[in-house]
């Protein structure tokens, strides 16, 4: 593995922040697409579906356990007759008052989708504003973590790029501390140097995250490898033992 990738790859694993933000972006993008598919289904079948007389053929129960659940469910099975002559059956999940007051037999309206009979209702499944309140929720859960990664991300960059191609020079320590982070129940350490660019001028900068053994190879005073983005100094990567 080379120096970039490696030191790379270091980064990436100890930045919690960035982990936590992809991980949210990742399951709020999930849920904003799964919201909008529904949202999208549910407008579709408001616009399209046509009304039919089912007849309820039986009735079912799914007891409370542990592995059905803590809450008992109730079904109906419904039959009803398409606009194209189809005979469609359909089970549908109801609330025990709707189960309670139905029998073999009686007579419901529902609502199916002509171009897909299969896709019929009786009750909506959801009120209508659920599909866009999951999909603001989970929308607002992309931005948490967008913003919670960002810093990190940009950090990765600076990384790449000046390791890629930035320009090597010694670096000399300033200071070495241990941080408020922990990673695995183990505290993180960082360091503080200064160099000089092509231009001769005095530039500092803080190393990423250093697990304690890599800390205590150093000491104020002590010189290490430095990599900077020739056009922009500032940005610099503590590379230590090039």
């Amino acid at each position: 593995m080379s120096t970039s990738t490696h030191l790379l790859w270091k980064f990436l694993r100890r930045s919690v922040a960035v982990w936590v933000g992809v991980i949210f972006m990742i399951a709020g993008s999930g849920g904003s697409y799964s919201g909008l598919n529904q949202w999208r289904d549910s407008r579709r079948f408001k616009r399209e579906a046509l009304p039919a007389e089912a007849t309820v053929t039986a009735k079912s129960l799914t007891a409370a356990s542990r592995e059905n659940g803590t809450s008992t469910k109730y079904s109906i099975v419904y039959r009803f007759t398409a606009i194209d002559g189809e005979s469609i059956e359909r089970t549908e999940a109801v609330s025990v008052d709707d189960w309670d007051r139905l029998d073999e037999g009686s007579a419901i309206e529902v609502r199916y989708l002509p171009a897909a009979p299969t896709r019929a209702r009786w009750r909506p499944e959801s009120p209508w504003w659920v599909p866009p309140l999951v999909t603001g929720v989970t929308g607002f859960f992309v931005l948490i973590g967008a913003l919670v990664a960002w810093p990190g991300i940009r950090r990765a960059l600076v990384v790449a790029r000046v390791q890629r191609a930035g320009v090597a020079v010694q670096g000399t320590v300033l200071k070495v501390w241990a941080t408020s982070t922990t990673i695995n129940r183990v505290r993180q350490w960082q360091l503080s140097y200064e160099f000089r660019d092509r231009s001769g001028r005095a530039q500092r900068g803080e190393s990423d995250l250093l697990a304690p053994d890599e800390a205590a190879d150093w000491r104020a005073g002590d010189h290490g490898a430095v990599r900077y983005d020739r056009d922009r100094p500032s940005d610099s990567v503590w590379v230590g033992k090039d």
